[in-house]
């Protein structure tokens, strides 16, 4: 597809199964996109050369730590695809947990695909 579409990669990041309002069972696939989070920020009231200089070095050590490390890339929410038990066992290739997939969105479609 070309012109104006809009693509992303994502991730699976949950397959799971739901009750529909029917009380049929469906497949839930969870796509995320995984981005890093902003960096620290120092503030201090007068920006001094000392407080310039350590800025990154306490923004670096801040990373390596396990708690914060953790926190250096978030996951977004990108798209839920809800199959029925039926649509889902016809699947020749089912997505599994760590999957990178495309997603597509054009004239008035939207195509995912594994990448």
């Amino acid at each position: 597809m070309s012109g104006r579409s809009v693509k992303f990669r994502a991730v699976v990041t949950n397959i799971s199964i739901v009750d529909s309002p029917w009380g049929e069972k469906m497949v839930k696939i969870d796509l995320s996109e995984e981005r890093e989070t902003p960096g620290t920020v120092v503030v201090t009231n007068q920006q001094s050369e000392l407080a310039r200089e350590l800025a990154p070095v306490l923004s670096q050590v801040l990373r390596s730590m396990p708690f914060f490390g953790a926190m250096s890339r978030a996951r977004l929410p990108r798209l839920s695809l809800y199959l029925t038990e039926e649509e889902w066992d016809r699947l020749i290739e089912r997505p599994t947990i760590g999957d990178v997939m495309e997603v597509e969105i054009a004239r008035g479609s939207v195509k995912v695909s594994r990448s």
